[in-house]
């Protein structure tokens, strides 16, 4: 009896040490989060998210919380060669992935584990639908999203994408628009789904055609998959001119991530630098 009461005793006594700290991990966190957003990052983002320079003041204070929730909880991990995991690539692939889902809940990226980041392009698993035939075969890439839980990036290629902003393609933008894919939009109900489908579908054919006015790019034409990634790079890239080339794509997407990136213009984030800001020495969890 006694051996019971003392396990028992140091049971709740574990559970007790337990409680507290996870109250002190929180109170932690929340302290990060309702700080001023720091003047390193907001700097970074200027430069290496240049779609944030347009966000309504409305998504402002959303972006920013995400951004930090983003650098809070996901583990980034240095590959290849990559000696570490400096803020100016976690800033830059933080924001680029909150752009997605500043919109929704701050939690979106819940599944999401790690990111990890190449210098340049990797090995990876290439998968080709056509019809019902899949072939897989083993090549250099620059991008891979893995189940729910990992994204993998090359850090040579998100630097030439932000170099060259407005062409439609952004491989952060890309690989996160399929976590979004297989978690949120996998939710989205049935009816807006099989809309999508459908739209989907038409789209492809049209880019399999060769259609000249197309400003999505052609490597969707042949995975449904596939054609939402390249679709949501054209959606934040080239916003205006999805509109008007693709309007039932931009549409949907515009229901998917509660966003009109059209109607965004240039100039309001420069208020960082005026408002808000700070200088830190943080940097987000990182894994050698």
């Amino acid at each position: 009896m006694i051996l019971f009461w003392a396990t028992l005793a140091l049971f709740l006594f574990g559970g007790i040490l337990l409680a507290v700290k996870h109250a002190r991990v929180r109170r932690r966190e929340r302290k990060f989060l309702d700080a001023p957003f720091p003047r390193k990052w907001a700097k970074i983002i200027l430069r290496n998210v240049p779609a944030a320079e347009k966000l309504p003041p409305a998504l402002e204070k959303r972006f920013r919380i995400c951004v930090k929730k983003f650098l809070l909880e996901k583990t980034f991990e240095p590959c290849g060669g990559l000696k570490k995991i400096s803020d100016e690539i976690a800033v830059t692939i933080a924001g680029n992935a909150s752009l997605l889902v500043c919109a929704r809940d701050e939690d979106a990226w819940k599944m999401l584990h790690s990111v990890l980041v190449y210098p340049g392009a990797f090995a990876g698993t290439f998968t080709q639908r056509v019809g019902k035939i899949v072939t897989k075969t083993v090549e250099k890439n620059d991008g891979e999203s893995w189940g729910t839980e990992r994204v993998v990036l090359s850090w040579e290629r998100i630097r030439r994408d932000i170099a060259l902003h407005g062409n439609a393609q952004n491989v952060i933008i890309h690989e996160f628009a399929h976590q979004f894919d297989a978690t949120i939009f996998a939710c989205a109900p049935v009816a807006l789904r099989d809309a999508w489908e459908q739209i989907a579908l038409r789209e492809m054919a049209r880019l399999r055609a060769g259609d000249s006015e197309t400003v999505i790019d052609e490597y969707g034409a042949g995975d449904p998959a596939e054609f939402f990634a390249v679709a949501t790079e054209a959606f934040f890239e080239k916003p205006a001119a999805l509109r008007v080339a693709h309007p039932e794509v931009y549409s949907s997407l515009e229901k998917f991530y509660r966003l009109s990136p059209a109607e965004w213009r240039p100039g309001n984030y420069a208020k960082f630098f005026s408002a808000g800001t700070r200088e830190t020495k943080s940097c987000a969890r990182s894994k050698a």
